[in-house]
């Protein structure tokens, strides 16, 4: 049998570019984008973009185009904002978009009625990463430049003092970039600066000190190490159980809870296991000191190591603030994306992985066996490091082009509609490119590439909306990609 690897991956539908609303500046660089997850499959697909001091909320149209729903101008000239997360008031079901970046503050927007509903204060640096638990639209994590994890309630009853729980203390030693919940909502990855991925134990909140000015504090985390990458962890960690599907930013697992993460200057996808963690089983009890001895690359509270299992080959992803996607859902295949410097959307079918006999190129009856290596090397020492806005912007090689107007002819900035130019499927590699997976330190191809035409940005950021029809890309010179299957 062969396996058709097309009809499971989105082709390019259509391009734009989204100006600031200050016509006298440059065209805005964004940095995240998030469809709106509080909805059916196929139903209403929104999705917002953020960079700077710019916040758009979009929806694809049925036939063509897009149509700007909401515009939010910050007209604050420090505001660099980076990233963004969806909620829901619980109470009325309007939509709630959490917005963060520099300076350090959170904003929580309603995205109905256009009003700035509340803003969290407490980091004391750039908040870098936003998550949503998925227990609760009320449970909100971030990532913070201070070196901490806060946890907040956007429960209306918890308004005074929303932070419940901090995350800090022997954990991270640099600023944290990125961060993402499992999908029990029990655990918590982080990855920063100082390149190591922590693994935190999240208790079930609201806890006893929600709302008051006395949060819980988690100083151990349960899991740390620096040995799986060599620079900043920037995107994406996060841990997935065997067989789970659900919508989110990274998984892929067969066996056993897994760990999917990328850093900048790598050019590629990591993807591994804690040793020893099972997310069906009871975790080990909070630790009151370092699980191991602080020398070691690897602390574990669960017994192990780590084990490397796959590597993806994503060249041209150097820059930091570069992330990845994952799509899985039941009765469609797992899929793995990325975007580069030069414009270029990588693509892996994960279900073909798993059947893939890589020595006769034809799919594999038998059970797809993860390789047995076990890695402890150390990566290369860093130093202190500093992440500001600058950086960020420049962290694209020369080699990125600005764009124009003129590139388009379908420019949006103030319009309420525009029409994507639509471009067919330049085709996906052969089958016979795929590699075979017993060997963990051997990048494996994408499956599909494609090229967005007629100008080269940096993809910053991918989406996928609810059951996986559509994708967004977003990226630098204002830039955003629809694609569609």
């Amino acid at each position: 049998m062969t396996r058709s690897f097309e009809l499971e991956f989105p082709t390019i539908k259509g391009y734009a570019r989204i100006n600031s609303l200050d016509k006298l500046q440059e065209p805005t660089s964004f940095f995240d984008c998030k469809f709106y997850p509080y909805t059916n499959p196929g139903v209403d697909p929104v999705f917002a973009v953020v960079g700077e001091g710019e916040t758009v909320v979009c929806r694809k149209l049925p036939e063509s185009g897009v149509e700007i729903l909401r515009w939010f101008h910050d007209d604050d000239k420090e505001v660099s904002l980076n990233s963004c997360a969806w909620s829901q008031d619980l109470a009325s079901g309007d939509p709630l978009l959490c917005v963060s970046g520099s300076p350090s503050s959170i904003k929580v927007l309603n995205v109905k009625t256009g009003q700035l509903i509340r803003t969290l204060i407490g980091h004391g640096k750039e908040v870098n990463d936003l998550a949503v638990s998925p227990l609760s639209p009320t449970i909100l994590a971030s990532a913070s430049m201070d070196h901490s994890v806060r946890l907040w309630s956007l429960d209306p009853q918890h308004k005074k003092q929303p932070c419940m729980l901090i995350c800090a203390g022997e954990g991270h030693k640099e600023g944290l970039l990125t961060l993402s919940f499992h999908h029990t909502g029990k655990f918590l990855l982080t990855g920063a600066m100082d390149c190591v991925v922590i693994l935190w134990v999240i208790p079930e909140l609201p806890d006893e000190n929600s709302g008051i000015d006395k949060p819980t504090i988690i100083h151990y985390p349960h899991f740390s190490t620096s040995a799986i990458h060599t620079d900043f962890v920037d995107w994406q960690v996060l841990v997935l159980p065997a067989f789970t599907l659900l919508l989110t930013h990274n998984s892929v697992a067969w066996y056993n809870d897994l760990v999917l993460s990328k850093c900048a200057g790598e050019n590629k996808i990591v993807l591994w296991r804690i040793e020893g963690f099972d997310s069906s089983k009871p975790f080990p009890p909070a630790p009151s000191s370092s699980p191991t001895p602080e020398f070691r690359a690897t602390r574990s509270a669960f017994g192990g190591t780590f084990q490397r299992l796959l590597q993806f080959d994503a060249i041209e992803t150097n820059p930091f603030y570069m992330r990845f996607s994952l799509f899985t859902q039941p009765h469609r295949h797992p899929i793995l994306v990325i975007g580069n410097e030069k414009s270029k959307v990588f693509w892996w079918d994960l279900q073909s992985i798993e059947a893939w006999d890589g020595q006769n190129a034809t799919p594999n009856n038998d059970t797809f066996k993860f390789p047995g290596t076990s890695s402890s090397s150390k990566p290369k020492k860093g130093v202190a490091r500093q992440l500001s806005k600058q950086q960020r912007e420049s962290s694209i090689s020369s080699s990125t082009t600005a764009a124009t107007n003129s590139a388009f002819g379908h420019s949006i900035a103030g319009a309420s509609t525009a029409s994507f130019e639509d471009r067919g499927d330049r085709g996906a590699p052969k089958a016979e490119k795929k590699f075979s997976t017993d060997d963990p330190f051997r990048k494996l191809l994408p499956h599909r590439t494609q090229v967005v035409p007629r100008v080269t940005f940096a993809a910053r950021q991918i989406a996928w909306s609810v059951g996986g029809d559509w994708m967004v890309v977003c990226g630098d010179q204002g830039m955003i990609a629809v694609f569609g299957r």
